[in-house]
């Protein structure tokens, strides 16, 4: 059984969710840009994982971003 998403998982999903898609990019060129794996990063978006800071600054990497934005997009 998966684990709950929690509120937080959630909020920074959508935010990244949200980000990816107002630069147009699709999430396999984000991942690829991330250096993630394409099914990884949708499962992420979906808020099924309780991602490290690490993986936050890779993806707002690949999103041209910083991860103080996806963070305040948050509401974190």
């Amino acid at each position: 059984m998966p684990a709950k998403r929690s509120v937080a998982n959630q909020k920074l999903a959508k935010a990244i969710r949200v980000t990816r898609e107002g630069t147009g990019q699709s999430q396999e060129k984000t991942a690829r840009r991330a250096g993630l794996d394409r099914s990884y990063f949708g499962a992420i978006e979906r808020g099924e994982f309780n991602i490290s800071f690490d993986t936050i600054v890779k993806i707002a990497a690949g999103l041209g971003t910083k991860p103080s934005v996806l963070c305040a997009r948050a509401r974190l």
